[in-house]
């Protein structure tokens, strides 16, 4: 069950990445018009894929909600799945290849989009492989944010206590901003100047 959840996060952020990336190729390589260029080349679909991966990333996230409290309750967590690494490389190279299917399904449907080769290397597909190793590491920040919280909310000791004091910290400097308070009603002023003598 520990893996069906797991991996309902990893599908959530690769679809939605998975888009961001898509959408950023464009971007570089039309400018301000790329809207115009992905009407043309038949990309009507994405905003019904957008809903759906909107849709799969609100499902993964209550599920995840549902994690921290059983969490909580139990004290019982997952433990890790993979090193950050392997993680950001696993999903990098998943993005690569979600988005050469898209476009090869792209130029079989569309008569406006490139074909076979061309639909990879065209239109600014060259950018693809730094941009799938910069959305692949948003992957893994997600899902070891996930994790972490997780864990946490397990009450483990390796993560819980040196977050407690910077979570304590940061609680404060919050309430401090939000009430307007100044530094020197929050302790944050330096020591007084010298006593003239």
């Amino acid at each position: 069950m520990a893996v069906a959840r797991y991996r309902l996060r990893e599908a959530a952020l690769i679809c939605w990445t998975a888009l961001g990336l898509h959408e950023a190729r464009y971007l570089i390589a039309y400018g301000d018009h790329s809207g115009e260029e992905l009407a043309q080349q038949g990309h009507a679909y994405l905003p019904f894929a957008s809903a759906l991966a909107v849709g799969l990333l609100a499902l993964a996230g209550a599920q995840l909600l549902a994690t921290v409290a059983r969490a909580r309750r139990t004290g019982a967590h997952g433990g890790s799945r993979r090193a950050a690494w392997k993680l950001w490389l696993v999903a990098s190279a998943a993005l690569l290849v979600v988005h050469a299917g898209q476009e090869l399904a792209e130029g079989l449907v569309s008569s406006g989009h490139p074909h076979g080769a061309a639909a990879l290397l065209a239109n600014g597909g060259w950018v693809c492989l730094p941009l799938a190793l910069g959305f692949g590491g948003l992957v893994t920040l997600g899902l070891r944010g996930a994790e972490l919280a997780v864990r946490a909310a397990a009450g483990d000791a390796a993560i819980s206590r040196p977050l407690r004091p910077l979570l304590a910290g940061a609680a404060k400097r919050s309430v401090c901003f939000f009430r307007g308070c100044s530094p020197l009603a929050s302790k944050l002023a330096g020591r007084a100047p010298p006593q003239p003598s």
